[in-house]
């Protein structure tokens, strides 16, 4: 277990920040750009996308609350996602970001084209 091995260890076994960092804003620039490049006002409201996927009247209507609760998805998976100790959490916490943000994007693409 992690809390068994030695300092130096756990410190070899983890990603730095900086990686994190990029790997992050890479992932978000991506999903941005395959949504609808064109539409960058409309930008702040991506993360809609994630509850288009369930129900797409509900991501349209659904009021400040749905906006603030898709915000906070991903600020609490951030949260996590830079605070994690390990590699292997890190690359499970991005690999959940990576189906996030492919869920957002096809709810925002459905959102977007069935206008």
């Amino acid at each position: 277990m992690a809390q068994d091995d030695p300092p130096e260890k756990q410190k070899r076994n983890r990603i730095p920040l900086g990686y994190k960092i990029i790997a992050y804003v890479a992932a978000w620039a991506a999903a941005l750009l395959a949504t609808a490049p064109g539409m960058w006002p409309l930008a702040y409201m991506f993360p809609l996308g994630l509850v288009a996927v369930f129900n797409r009247h509900l991501a349209n209507d659904g009021g400040w609350g749905i906006f603030i609760g898709c915000y906070v998805v991903y600020i609490a998976h951030g949260f996590f996602y830079f605070r994690s100790k390990t590699t292997a959490r890190a690359v499970v916490l991005y690999c959940v970001l990576i189906l996030l943000l492919l869920g957002n994007v096809a709810g925002c693409r459905e959102m977007i084209h069935s206008h």
